[in-house]
Order: structure tokens, then C-alpha cells, then sequence
């Protein structure tokens, strides 16, 4: 307890390396929660309670299991950092593309076979990115099928144009 009488909210929670499979609903209320570390667990499903952590900025689920991303995903508009690399993702739900405050989104070793349309919306993405450190939109290592192979290496406007037409 601090001074206020009031319990402190802690910004930042790590619970990376713990074979969690999931998390109890009471997380929920952490609604203050700038940064969750939730890396090399054993989640199949993104929890439930994580949609009501509206404040989030950062969020780390790289090496789990996930093999979808409800569109509830869209509740975080505060998103700048979104890490799901190395997990069983097929496809990308559309309400990721309008979490317009994105400035990483790390998809890389995925089972990513298309991308959404919309994502064009996720300008402050700003290049195809390369280097783990590197701000952008990460995809390597997905077996796409759209958008071909030329259009990837035209960068991040090619890719945004291409899916803006439709694919075509």
C-alpha cells in the first residue's frame, strides 16, 4: 500500500518463461498496464482479459502457441509495439489493422498465408523491417501466397498499394 491508502499499478509485467497456457480473468483489472512481456509461454488463444488492458503500449506474446488473434484485438488503440513472432498464426484478424499507433508489428515465423487489405491503415508502420530492432512490420519467414514475392521487395508503400487494389 502507498501512502493513499490505495494498492500501487504497476505499468510493466513480465510473466515471459512461464509455461502459462493461459491467465486468470482478474488481470482484467490492471487497466493501467503500459507493457506485457507474455514471450515464451504455451498460449494457444490470446486471453480474454488482455482486451480490457487499454492502456497497453507494449505487447510481447512471441514463442507461444497462438494460432489466432480474436478482432477484440482492435480494443488496444494504444498499441505502438505488437511482438507475435514464432507462433502458429494462419491469418490476421482486420481489427489489427486499425490500431493506427502501431509502429512495430513483428509477425515473422508465422503460418501467415495472406495479409488483410486494410492494412494500409498502419502508416506509422513506415517500412518493411529487416532487423529485430528495427520499427516497421516484420513478415519474414511465412509461407504468403499474396502478395507475390516482386511486390515485398518494392517495401512497405508496394505492399500498402497492393493490398489497397484488391491484391491485383
Amino acid at each position: 500500500m502507498c501512502r493513499s491508502g490505495r494498492r500501487p499499478e504497476g505499468t510493466v509485467l513480465s510473466l515471459a518463461n512461464n509455461q502459462l497456457s493461459s491467465l486468470p480473468a482478474s488481470l482484467s483489472n490492471l487497466t493501467r498496464l503500459r507493457k506485457l512481456n507474455l514471450s515464451h509461454n504455451l498460449m494457444a488463444h490470446l486471453p480474454g482479459c488482455i482486451y480490457s488492458m487499454k492502456a497497453l503500449v507494449f505487447l510481447d506474446l512471441s514463442c507461444n502457441r497462438l494460432e489466432n488473434v480474436a478482432e477484440n484485438i482492435q480494443a488496444l488503440l494504444e498499441l505502438k509495439i505488437l511482438i507475435m513472432e514464432g507462433n502458429q498464426l494462419q491469418s490476421l484478424p482486420r481489427g489489427l489493422c486499425f490500431l493506427i499507433r502501431l509502429e512495430l508489428l513483428n509477425l515473422d515465423f508465422n503460418h501467415i498465408r495472406d495479409l488483410p487489405e486494410e492494412m494500409h491503415h498502419l502508416s506509422r508502420l513506415q517500412k518493411l523491417a529487416c532487423h529485430p530492432l528495427d520499427k516497421g512490420l516484420h513478415i519474414v519467414h511465412n509461407p504468403l501466397m499474396k502478395p507475390l514475392k516482386e511486390v515485398m521487395e518494392g517495401g512497405l508503400a508496394a505492399l500498402f498499394n497492393y493490398l489497397r487494389s484488391g491484391g491485383e
